[in-house]
């Protein structure tokens, strides 16, 4: 994608993203691959007021540029292991309130953080896995996010966020929405709550890969 045109999609999806809640005060990173190299979010700035000279040209070996002499999020090695799959385009991480409170809970399956209630969260995020707490921008976070989405396009961080990759920011942002959303209905319903049986699950689409 061309970097001006990076950049306006860009900064229109972190003002999105603060405007739909998913982020409070400077929480929450995203980047999107370009032409001339991966652009993202500074550390330290609210995704809200973020303007084209905020924003930070990272390349893959870890240098970066930013024209206000900003520095790219902490979470920056985080971003690039994801990248080193070809296919991925845009990496979205959120701290958004139910999924988090969903990682936090003691009784959370780690395999399953939350049950398949819809067809639309089946498709896109299917069993849901929570990596343990690691310090936010640590290597071990970097490392076990890595091993995570070398096979699937999102995952659940202990006490810390969601994290969704896609094939464009489209996706990536659908992605942890639609975790958000459901998230949202495990606490609604409770004890209440009908998962969708194996069998239905089986009958959408693949799921895995696909985002």
């Amino acid at each position: 994608m061309q970097t001006s045109q990076a950049v306006r999609l860009f900064l229109d999806t972190c003002h999105l993203i603060h405007a739909k809640g998913m982020v409070s005060g400077s929480g929450g990173n995203i980047s999107l691959r370009c032409e001339d190299g991966i652009l993202i979010t500074p550390t330290g700035r609210s995704l809200e007021s973020l303007k084209e000279e905020d924003l930070v040209v990272l390349q893959l070996d870890g240098s970066f540029t930013c024209p206000n002499g900003g520095k790219p999020s902490k979470e920056w090695r985080m971003h690039l292991a994801c990248y080193h799959r070809p296919d991925v385009q845009a990496v979205v991480h959120v701290h958004s309130v139910h999924a988090v409170a969903i990682s936090c809970l003691k009784t959370a399956d780690k395999n399953r953080a939350i049950p398949v209630y819809t067809p639309g969260y089946c498709i896109r995020v299917g069993d849901l896995p929570i990596l343990p707490y690691y310090k936010p921008g640590s290597l071990d976070l970097c490392e076990n996010v890595t091993r995570v989405i070398e096979t699937r396009n999102s995952v659940l961080l202990a006490n810390h966020g969601s994290l969704a990759v896609g094939h464009s920011m489209e996706e990536a942002l659908n992605v942890v929405e639609e975790i958000e959303d459901e998230a949202k209905l495990f606490f609604l319903l409770g004890e209440n709550g009908v998962a969708l049986t194996e069998e239905q699950q089986a009958a959408l689409p693949p799921r895995g890969m696909r985002v």
